[in-house]
């Protein structure tokens, strides 16, 4: 164990004991729907950070309002920005809470975040990055370490997990050779709902530039790749686009429906949101039904549903036949 690690489980430890961390209302768990077909949590940056017990605390009362479930989840969704540095006591810091709570839920599904693999040898990254994955119990490792995008498919639906293919700064680069692999695994689901994963939205969706402080046309996506990855979407119908990296508040900016595709962007649970209900440990707990798909926004670390008088506290869409 590093001293960098030991600093950081007794900082975090410190916080609990002190009574500073978020209870969730254990009278009010996320329940499951008996009548939905596949039901998942998705969560945007974590972002732990060696220098921050608040980000793992934050993430830890997240977890424990799983914790408090009946029964599990199918998958639990990290959408990036799994940490600040992608340090390897980070990753550990996350994978031990993780795996306090892992019998909340089935399935981990991990992509990497720009916080993750920036200024860092691209393929050792890869190798740190699916180390943590296989240390949490469920977690659902990479096909080839040697690149990030990967398929999996849970009861039957199928979840596409995106990553930049060299390191960046901030957007995302997606190789020709990950777009045209995107396509075809779209492709052979026939209309079927697919949910893809990756950390950044697209260009002009999800409130950009405004919830990226209003900054440049294209900084808070994907970057140069946008216009491509939302070429293959419209190719397909019943894709949702599952983002993270915005750290905005559930708001009108959460989701759009953008004919062939949807988007739904995911506030933070480990960093502060930003908008007009920056509440900490938001997300969305989504159920698939036979004609539908149901996303509520939850703060978590309270255990309590976003009110329905805030826009997108719960997004209902039609599943196209």
């Amino acid at each position: 164990m590093t001293k960098r690690y030991e600093r950081m489980q007794r900082d975090f430890c410190l916080l609990r004991e002190g009574g500073k961390a978020p209870e969730p209302d254990a009278n009010s768990p996320i329940e499951l729907d008996p009548q939905s077909l596949l039901t998942f949590v998705v969560w945007g940056d974590p972002q732990i950070a060696h220098w921050s017990a608040l980000r793992s605390m934050r993430f830890d009362a997240a977890c424990r309002d799983l914790g408090n479930m009946t029964e599990p989840v199918d998958a639990l969704i990290l959408a990036g920005d799994i940490t600040e540095n992608g340090l390897p006591d980070e990753f550990r810091m996350v994978g031990e809470i993780l795996n306090t709570y892992s019998g909340s839920f089935r399935h981990l599904l991990c992509v990497p975040g720009n916080h993750d693999v920036r200024l860092r040898p691209f393929h050792k990254q890869i190798a740190v990055f699916n180390d943590f994955v296989k240390s949490v119990n469920g977690g659902v490792a990479l096909e080839d370490e040697t690149r990030y995008f990967h398929a999996v498919r849970i009861r039957g639906f199928k979840f596409i997990l995106m990553g930049t293919d060299r390191t960046t700064f901030e957007g995302a680069y997606l190789s020709a050779r990950q777009l045209r692999w995107l396509d075809e695994q779209i492709a052979l689901e026939n209309g079927k709902p697919v949910f893809v994963v990756n950390h950044q939205t697209l260009k002009g969706l999800n409130g950009l530039p405004v919830t990226w402080l209003g900054k440049g046309k294209w900084r808070g996506s994907v970057g140069w790749e946008s216009d491509k990855l939302r070429a293959v979407f419209e190719k397909h119908r019943n894709v949702i686009f599952l983002t993270g990296h915005l750290h905005y508040g559930t708001s009108v900016y959460n989701y759009e429906d953008c004919g062939a595709f949807k988007s739904l962007s995911v506030p933070t649970v480990g960093v502060v949101n930003h908008g007009d209900f920056p509440a900490d440990t938001q997300g969305y707990v989504v159920s698939v039904f036979e004609d539908r798909i149901v996303a509520r926004s939850r703060v978590f670390g309270d255990g309590k549903y976003v009110d329905a008088s805030i826009a997108n506290a719960t997004v209902e869409i039609p599943i196209e036949k």
